[in-house]
């Protein structure tokens, strides 16, 4: 684990000292006032089967649905960073099932809204923060056997409540737009569509006009469409930058502001402080009768993360960055977790356990990114956690670390390769369930592959 560490500090000296930083997307500062977005998804689906025998068919069929509301809203400006997200998902499901013994039939429900909310208050380069993820989780369901002339139900419910405050110093950008801002002035100097090379300053306001072409609500899809290509020709036009407009000119703003990559890419410092206290419950009872058999499950965890580091996330030019940070964290858990089972309403074993555990740790990352060009992502990340933890009295060491690469590859616009290569390492590490469980010393390697594409 020392090596990992030792390696990871010194990779990130040695690309920072052969790297300098590019001002434009280092400056740039993203600002909406408010933007907010509704998404609702609906979905159905049904099936039947039949296969037949000599001696009789087997025959099901069955349906489902599910439906989902999501509200987001963000506000950036140079005082308040607000973001939330509220969501409801349901869904159901029921069917039927027969051959020549027996006949099954079951339905479902599912419900669970939830809640996240981030607050940041700036004053000059220090800021307060407040947090609050509420989230809970509904299921039931029953299966009934007609022949055997059995019902077993199931019924679970969990709630879990975090809150998180901090304090600190720094501010961490999102430069994307500034990013595709600066592609975009690249495709059109290399097309020969500018009628002069722009200045910082230039660059700096097609990047927020990219901003606000990506944040202003627009309802219709056809006129948002419209509206976004509209906003960034009009910064061109207004200060007469395009020397011709053709095909070739509007054909390279609908490839940046539709078909570029819009993951976040990060810039600035921040330090900080923070505390986030938690707790979570669940319950579940599943019965089958006849005979009459219960179980019932109860669980209440609860825990303290402390933790005070640093972030840094440094953009060394367009086509490279370099994202580091560590932190002391101090955590405490404490689980208590009951199952009973009953026959004919008899107690007839009982499972109860209330384990805690306390760590103190040292945790660290590092990131390289290379963006090739608009649509294609190569980066490698290596975290890692190192600490001394007590549970239950017994005291040891425990380490783990991540190494993994990833491509996020453009083949054409409805075709993406991606790709994922790493290893990751776990010594003495305890699994954060009901009874902690100890997992085994652990080295192991991965790699996947995957097309993805749109029809």
């Amino acid at each position: 684990m020392r090596k990992i560490l030792l390696s990871l500090f010194l990779s990130f000296f040695v690309l920072t000292l052969f790297g300098q930083q590019d001002s434009l997307l280092r400056n740039f500062k993203f600002r909406n006032i408010n933007y907010r977005a509704i998404t609702m998804n609906v979905g159905a689906g049904s099936q039947f089967y039949r296969t037949s025998f000599l001696a009789g068919k087997n025959e099901s069929h069955s349906s489902s649905g599910s439906g989902a509301v999501t509200y987001y809203n963000l506000k950036s400006t140079d005082r308040i960073l607000f973001e939330m997200t509220g969501s409801l998902n349901t869904g159901f499901g029921f069917g039927k099932s027969s051959n020549t013994s027996d006949e099954y039939k079951n339905h479902g429900l599912s419900f669970a809204p939830s809640l996240n909310l981030l607050n940041k208050w700036f004053s000059g380069n220090f800021f307060i923060e407040m947090g609050a993820n509420v989230s809970i989780n509904y299921t039931d369901s029953k299966n009934t056997y007609t022949t055997a002339s059995s019902v077993h139900e199931n019924e679970s419910v969990g709630q879990s409540a975090a809150i998180t405050a901090g304090i600190g110093k720094g501010r961490l950008e999102n430069i994307t737009d500034m990013q595709n801002a600066l592609w975009l002035n690249k495709a059109l100097e290399k097309e020969g569509r500018l009628s002069r090379s722009l200045s910082a300053g230039e660059l700096n306001g097609l990047g927020r006009a990219v901003t606000k072409a990506n944040n202003t609500r627009v309802l219709d899809a056809r006129r948002r469409t419209q509206y976004i290509l509209e906003t960034i020709d009009d910064y061109f036009q207004q200060r007469e930058l395009i020397s011709k407009t053709d095909i070739k000119y509007f054909s390279n703003l609908n490839d940046i502001a539709f078909f570029a990559l819009n993951d976040p890419r990060l810039s600035g410092t921040e330090m900080f402080i923070r505390l986030t206290p938690s707790i979570s419950n669940g319950r579940e009872e599943s019965t089958q009768k006849p005979p009459m058999f219960e179980n019932k499950t109860k669980s209440t965890n609860k825990s303290v993360h402390a933790s005070v580091g640093l972030n840094e996330y440094i953009p060394l030019s367009l086509q490279h960055q370099n994202n580091f940070g560590f932190a002391l964290k101090l955590d405490y858990f404490s689980h208590h977790y009951n199952q009973k089972y009953f026959t004919s309403g008899v107690l007839t074993s009982e499972t109860d356990t209330k384990p805690d555990l306390r760590q103190a740790s040292l945790t660290a990352f590092f990131e390289h990114a290379i963006y090739p060009n608009t649509r294609t992502l190569v980066s490698i990340k290596l975290d890692s956690e190192t600490g001394y933890q007590d549970v239950e009295g017994n005291y040891s060491f425990f380490g783990k670390a991540t190494l993994a690469g990833s491509l996020n590859y453009f083949i054409s616009h409805r075709t993406r390769l991606n790709c994922t290569l790493g290893g990751f390492y776990l010594n003495n590490v305890h699994a954060d369930d009901n009874y902690l469980t100890l997992l085994p010393r652990t080295l192991q390697f991965f790699a996947n592959a995957e097309l993805q594409v749109s029809l």
